[in-house]
């Protein structure tokens, strides 16, 4: 939450447009218990398909640095609506994360 805290003062503090990209656990929708939206979220960060990072003044930041991202699968593996993928499409999805994700970190430099 802190970090979520701290970008919102900050994009305030902009003069002119900021934008601010807000991943939120949706039980009903999502199909999953509500004692584990913390734990998806946290998942969705440690996974690779939600990174958090910022970009200011054309500039790259990694807000949490990861040394080994976690199988998309313990991701995907809680939410019911998720439950028809196949172990194909779930490792097509794992393939196109770490895609993306070293694009991202090619942008940190």
């Amino acid at each position: 939450p802190r970090d979520l805290v701290n970008k919102v003062i900050k994009g305030a503090a902009i003069q002119g447009p900021a934008y601010i990209h807000i991943l939120s656990v949706c039980p009903t929708g999502w199909r999953c218990p509500p004692d584990l939206t913390i734990r998806i979220g946290r998942l969705a960060v440690q996974t690779g398909i939600f990174p958090l990072y910022e970009i200011e003044n054309g500039k790259y930041k990694l807000s949490v640095n990861l040394p080994k991202l976690k199988p998309v699968q313990d991701y995907l593996k809680l939410q019911g609506r998720f439950r028809h993928l196949s172990e194909e499409t779930i490792t097509e999805i794992q393939h196109r994360v770490d895609k993306e994700y070293a694009k991202l970190m090619g942008k940190m430099a």
